[in-house]
């Protein structure tokens, strides 16, 4: 059992190990107690999306192995960060993502909302009491990755990676889990809960592990909610999937697929690596003309870029394969939205309000719209 734990934690950590666990030993430690605590943060300022999904199924994985694994909807966070009003963004956190975590991970996350504990007066005192030990520019430096507005950051977006440090005392959180641009709050946090402040709650040193980010469909970026371009949402309809799929960017087989600091650019090998080898275990592909045809199964991401590097495997084919894929994973939650619109209809009104705020242009309002109008009608 402590094997198959620490096996589930570490599938698609990022690399270096050493540098994205913190720490392993530590790590080694914490997967014998009978029942750890994990969590993962999330900021419900838009629609589900890919770079999403590995981390909802993650937390259904480690329920299954005996975790309290709490998925954390931080409806503050978003309203400090300028993504919406905090009730819309309360509103789209218990209704659209709430039931795509019940239907794509599990019944056993448990599904807290940031405004039923951060705005208790326990909570504030100690939040305060951190304010008074962190530098704005430390505060800064852990934020800057995942703000929207780089250049005039405001004084809440500096409060908010010591709210989510203190997130962890107060969910009495043993692990926490978050992308790559969560690793420098998460020091953050080590470094505060291990120095000898005195706070109201409890404090302990979580153990920390961090997953690359996955790469957008557009060049060059991660997935953004903003940018419908640049991901598939868990709602969007099978054409558009297929036409999102088959415009990625993909290089093919000679071109670079690493950045210059190693890290996966192509999306497409990235969805296979995260989100289908892991779940299916083995798939079946079609092999290249070009190189004879045929098939080829792989059963592991080293064996599909030994494929695709030596030019055995088509971009196209694996667009179309990925593509398939996401349309039947998605297709309860597809179900369950056509069934009962009302899930779905804050998300829509959510991002009216970005449109309406400078935060969605016309073309992805445009692409909104499209992803949208199965469950809601004709949306002007």
């Amino acid at each position: 059992m402590h094997e198959d734990r620490l096996h589930a934690v570490l599938d698609n950590v990022a690399e270096p190990v050493e540098e994205f666990v913190m720490t392993l030993d530590e790590l080694r430690e914490l997967v014998k107690k009978p029942r750890p605590t994990a969590y993962i943060g999330y900021e419900p300022s838009g629609p589900i999306h890919i770079g999403v999904l590995f981390t909802i199924e993650k937390l259904a994985r480690l329920a299954d192995l005996g975790f309290h694994s709490i998925a954390l909807m931080a409806d503050l966070h978003g309203f400090l960060n300028g993504k919406g009003p905090l009730e819309l963004l309360k509103e789209v956190s218990l209704t659209y993502w709430s039931e795509v975590f019940k239907i794509l991970g599990s019944e056993g996350i448990d599904i807290v909302l940031g405004t039923e504990y951060q705005l208790s007066e326990e909570y504030t005192l100690d939040l305060l009491t951190l304010s008074q030990k962190v530098t704005a520019r430390r505060a800064w430096r852990a934020m800057s990755m995942i703000a929207r507005e780089t250049e005039h950051p405001t004084v809440g977006q500096h409060l908010y990676p010591i709210m989510q440090a203190l997130d962890i005392l107060y969910l009495e959180c043993d692990l926490a889990m978050g992308g790559t641009d969560q690793r420098k709050i998460h020091a953050l946090a080590r470094d505060l809960f291990s120095s000898r402040v005195e706070l109201r709650h409890e404090k302990w040193v979580p153990v920390a592990v961090h997953f690359p980010l996955v790469p957008g469909l557009l060049p060059g970026g991660k997935m953004s909610s903003s940018i419908p371009k640049s991901h598939v949402a868990v709602h969007d309809p099978p054409d558009v999937i297929r036409k999102k799929m088959r415009a990625a960017f993909c290089p093919p087989p000679g071109d670079s697929q690493f950045d210059e600091e190693g890290k996966l650019i192509n999306p497409i090998l990235a969805m296979f690596k995260m989100v289908i080898l892991p779940r299916v275990g083995k798939v079946t592909l079609p092999r290249a003309r070009a190189v004879g045809g045929g098939e080829v199964t792989v059963s592991s991401f080293s064996e599909l870029w030994e494929f695709y590097n030596k030019g055995e495997l088509h971009p196209l084919d694996l667009k179309v394969f990925a593509a398939d894929y996401l349309v039947e994973r998605f297709k309860p939650v597809r179900e369950r939205f056509e069934q009962d619109s009302d899930l779905i209809r804050p998300l829509y009104k959510l991002q009216s309000w970005q449109k309406e705020h400078g935060l969605l242009g016309e073309e992805e309002w445009r692409e909104v719209k499209k992803s949208l109008s199965p469950y809601l009608g004709e949306i002007s």
